[in-house]
């Protein structure tokens, strides 16, 4: 059993005896042993979010265009735009409020690993409360598993995620660095640690023999594939027997085959951590962008008319901006994976 997956109860037990064995300590500053044996580079975070702030400029703007044109063509009614801009402003307030604290250097100590002699040292964690000043210190010997995911190559070095996997008094610790650069790891347990190459996978694979991991995921993975495929197929056949087209259900159908297939590649590129984010993502495209577009086609009236009289239903666009955000920082991974595999093919 995983020690995060304990009661608060037996969470605090399991401390305080790990406490009592020197398994667990508290120092306020670990500086004082061996340079960082490596850390996070938060370049990922910044990416999503440079998409996201980026996909919001473009919500404002557009929600703008709308004021304006409701203000010059319609200007006998200024309470929709007002309402708009009221909502622009709420809506863009709660966007950076949550975005501006994805970590991108804040808790960096947090996701470290310092190495003293023969033992790892990094934060402890039991998810309860936030204990910055205490600290695991595990034998190398007790690291059971280390698994790489790989997102992306560049300039010969290979970043990704990694989770050390310890077994502490027959539970299990888990420290995950979400993105850092793999190449310089596998250098440093080259190099201090060549016995640990032996339990390294990467991406489902182990390093040394090259033996596929079984991951329960991809029936799964491949049958959400399957169902996306025939959604995204009803939605193009069925308006096209009842001779109705509709560009908002066009738009999904291709949105869901495009999801369907980045679904379909997971257990090939071993992305299966992307799969929820994928299909929420993808929801959200089709809420913010395709429900709007659907009410208008079927308004009897001209887009930009619509527009005009009921500018708030721009502010729908919002779960589209911020679904496209996260999708494009998804599919930046799934190109940066491919990268990847075709350098190594090829090299």
């Amino acid at each position: 059993m995983n020690i995060l997956n304990l009661t608060e109860k037996e969470s605090q037990e399991l401390k305080k005896s790990l406490m009592e064995h020197g398994i667990v300590f508290e120092k306020k500053d670990i500086r004082t042993y061996e340079s960082k044996y490596f850390e996070a580079i938060t370049i990922s975070n910044i990416i999503i979010k440079f998409f996201v702030f980026f996909c919001l400029g473009l919500f404002v703007i557009l929600n703008l265009i709308g004021i304006l044109l409701s203000i010059i063509y319609n200007s006998s009614n200024l309470t929709n735009p007002i309402e708009t801009l009221v909502g622009i402003i709420i809506i863009s307030f709660i966007i950076c409020a949550i975005f501006s604290n994805i970590n991108t250097n804040k808790k960096k100590e947090l996701s470290t690993i310092y190495v003293n002699e023969d033992n790892f040292i990094f934060n402890y964690c039991d998810r309860i409360i936030d204990t910055p000043h205490l600290y695991y210190n595990l034998p190398y010997d007790s690291l059971k598993k280390i698994e790489f995911i790989i997102h992306s190559i560049r300039k010969r070095q290979v970043f990704g995620s990694v989770e050390f996997t310890f077994n502490v008094f027959g539970y299990e610790v888990t420290h995950a660095i979400r993105f850092t650069n793999l190449t310089e790891i596998e250098h440093l347990l080259e190099n201090k640690f060549p016995s640990l190459l032996n339990i390294l996978i990467i991406d489902g694979k182990r390093k040394n023999h090259h033996e596929i991991i079984k991951n329960k995921q991809m029936p799964i993975s491949l049958l959400t594939s399957l169902a996306l495929f025939i959604v995204s197929m009803l939605l193009m056949i069925v308006p096209y027997l009842f001779n109705h087209y509709s560009l908002a259900l066009g738009i999904s159908s291709v949105i869901l085959i495009i999801t369907a297939l980045i679904i379909f590649l997971s257990p090939f590129l071993y992305t299966y951590h992307l799969i929820q984010g994928t299909i929420i993502s993808s929801v959200f495209i089709m809420m913010g962008f395709c429900v709007p577009l659907f009410i208008i086609e079927h308004s009897n009236k001209s887009f930009i008319e619509y527009i005009i009289q009921n500018n708030e239903i721009l502010l729908l666009t919002i779960f589209g901006i911020v679904g496209v955000g996260i999708y494009m920082y998804i599919i930046s991974i799934i190109i940066g994976k491919l990268h990847f595999i075709l350098k190594k093919k090829f090299k």
